[in-house]
């Protein structure tokens, strides 16, 4: 393993976001990135396995070497003992046994040498300590104990049931059954008993109570939106959508409420971007506090991603939401296609990629 010094004085001139990233393998198995408009061959052999941020791309090679692509150049930050990894917005996380660490702008910080459970957000890390039984909260390059003496057993501490974690905020159920929020390197008690579903987006909670009251922390502010629980919910950054018990479908954006009608609601959510079908079963999306048409009946299947919905309409067209905007991409046959961000990537023909983004093609 390269000594932690190579590995910062390598990362050293910081995170510059390059955005957009894509990444794909091509026919003869070699592996390429999209790099803000140029496509770089990183690999002659496909590597084991690869995951895509908005400022990097991080994958173990063909020979178990995990190597993180950024600024333009590749980086060799382990041989052969990083067993996860994890990239985000602003972090990449890796685990070399029970070791993790995450490279955040061109720091590398050591989070815990004895560490079995975590999660990771854009820039924000829950983890749990076992040589000191405490758990944990990464964020701005601090270390905050939250928690201390907890149990081991699993039910304690268990991610996407008791503990989530999304963008910049962590919210988790103690073992005195108390609901937390982590946010802004600041916790705080929500509720003192345990509540019955939270679901997590950037600077967002929605949740309901012990007592079936639907609930919104948003920005270090609680809102009492039902004194009923919803008959669905989904959060995403800013926003949450949920269908009401009163049987409204109704969008909270940014501390504003937006009723959408009177109906029983298709819809997703997915970090900044709302898609749904309105009253009248048309293709909507919302984004940035406006509803945006996108087409007369609303698609089987779509993709999202961070300000985007792509999907193969009735006419065969790839179609993509983006910023607010429709774009009409391509009517030709394709073998592939998928989001990276705000990416849009697709195969047409047997080695033939494609981007397009912000308006551009590329390939």
């Amino acid at each position: 393993m390269k000594p932690l010094l190579i590995i910062i004085a390598i990362l050293s001139s910081g995170w510059v976001y390059a955005q957009p990233f894509s990444a794909y393998i091509n026919a003869r198995e070699e592996f390429y990135v999209f790099d803000n408009g140029a496509i770089n061959r990183l690999e002659a052999i496909k590597p084991l396995t690869y995951k895509v941020g908005r400022g990097a791309v991080a994958y173990i090679d063909n020979a178990r070497n995990f190597k993180v692509f950024r600024d333009g150049s590749v980086t060799a930050i382990s041989d052969l003992f990083t067993t996860e990894f994890e990239v985000s917005d602003n972090l990449i996380l890796y685990k070399n046994s029970k070791i993790i660490s995450v490279i955040d702008g061109g720091d590398v910080v050591l989070l815990s040498r004895l560490c079995d459970r975590y999660a990771m957000g854009d820039s924000i890390v829950l983890f749990y300590d076992i040589n000191r039984s405490t758990f944990n909260a990464y964020y701005g390059g601090k270390i905050t104990e939250l928690e201390t003496f907890l149990s081991l057993d699993e039910s304690d501490f268990s991610f996407d049931s008791t503990v989530k974690v999304s963008d910049n905020v962590g919210a988790y159920i103690n073992y005195n059954e108390q609901f937390k929020v982590f946010y802004d390197n600041q916790v705080e008690t929500l509720e003192n008993q345990r509540v019955k579903e939270f679901k997590l987006g950037r600077n967002t909670v929605g949740y309901i109570d012990i007592n079936n009251q639907f609930k919104i922390f948003h920005k270090g502010q609680t809102y009492t939106i039902d004194p009923f629980p919803p008959k669905s919910f989904m959060v995403g950054d800013d926003i949450v959508a949920y269908h009401g018990n009163d049987g409204n479908f109704n969008i909270f954006h940014d501390g504003s409420l937006h009723k959408i009608g009177y109906y029983e609601p298709n819809y997703k959510v997915a970090d900044r971007v709302v898609a749904y079908a309105d009253p009248n079963g048309y293709f909507k999306g919302f984004y940035d506090g406006k509803e945006v048409m996108i087409d007369n009946y609303y698609p089987d299947k779509y993709s999202m991603s961070y300000n985007s919905i792509a999907y193969v309409n009735k006419a065969n067209v790839l179609r993509m939401f983006s910023k607010g905007k429709v774009y009409d991409i391509t009517s030709m046959s394709l073998e592939d296609m998928k989001l990276d961000y705000d990416v849009l990537q697709f195969k047409v023909g047997f080695n033939t990629f494609k981007m397009f983004y912000n308006g551009e093609f590329y390939n």
